[in-house]
């Protein structure tokens, strides 16, 4: 396990990353509350005290996370921060190999015997490790710097899968974000969404074992009811799990649904901060 990153390592992660964004990373590593984190800096200076943090799958701050910073910060003009709530300990983008990248593609039986040996001797304890008790000190002790000593007066949490969780837990009761953007969220069940208090948006795959279609209903039908707060559902087509954060470059609809999610995520920010 990794103890203290250093932004070489922090460089070296990009070059191993699953279906790599184009371009190159124009942000820094910097610290917050002790906590490795890529910035961006926005360039409207009217925006400033308003940003946007994202929250990563469990696959961490490799390159795609930061090429999204960086062009969800030049479409708002705001600050971007991507927090590496890891310590460096993030799994390999690896593990997707073989994974279905288009609905009612199914993994075969190789990948599935290779998925069962990893969760048991990796993604198993990597949760552990990771666990709510353990993550949410360090999200909320972030979250709480940006405003105390970065001068945060408006933040939109934004979270991709396992960071999806955190980002609603952040516009609970928690009071940490004053919007938030989910993208393909996972590990969150009817109460997180109840406990909602801020403007929240999500951008939803077609197919998603995580977040199924009945389950999307019951969200729907939960923030329908939500009279106190704005809300969106986006329902991506032609899309799986992921496709906000890993696009295969190669399938047009894919990259069409990624622009939409990063088009969603400007747009709430400047809507509701």
């Amino acid at each position: 396990m990794a103890n203290g990153t250093t932004e070489d390592k922090l460089s070296a992660c990009c070059l191993t990353e699953y279906h790599p964004l184009s371009g190159t990373p124009r942000g820094q590593i910097i610290k917050i509350a002790d906590i490795d984190t890529y910035f961006i800096e926005g360039d409207d200076e009217p925006a400033k005290g308003k940003v946007i943090v994202l929250l990563t799958d469990v696959f961490g701050l490799v390159k795609n996370p930061r090429i999204i910073a960086d062009e969800v910060s030049e479409k708002t003009g705001m600050d971007v921060y991507v927090p590496d709530l890891f310590n460096g300990d993030a799994l390999s983008s690896s593990h997707l190999k073989g994974s279905p990248e288009v609905p009612g593609e199914k993994k075969s039986f190789v990948t599935k015997l290779n998925f069962v040996g990893k969760l048991l001797t990796e993604i198993g304890p990597w949760m552990i490790r990771h666990r709510q008790g353990v993550t949410l000190p360090i999200v909320e002790r972030f979250f709480k710097t940006l405003r105390d000593e970065r001068n945060a007066t408006r933040i939109q949490a934004v979270g991709y899968c396992f960071g999806g969780l955190y980002a609603v837990l952040a516009g609970g009761s928690l009071h940490l974000a004053d919007a938030i953007v989910g993208c393909h969220v996972s590990l969150v069940n009817k109460s997180h969404f109840e406990q909602l208090q801020v403007p929240a948006a999500f951008a939803c795959a077609q197919e998603d074992d995580f977040f199924s279609d009945s389950f999307r209903t019951e969200v729907q039908h939960i923030l329908s009811r939500k009279s106190d707060i704005t809300s969106k559902l986006l329902l991506t087509h032609g899309t799986v799990h992921g496709f906000a954060s890993r696009p295969n470059p190669d399938n047009p609809t894919i990259m069409a649904a990624f622009k939409q999610a990063n088009d969603l995520i400007a747009e709430w920010a400047k809507t509701h901060l």
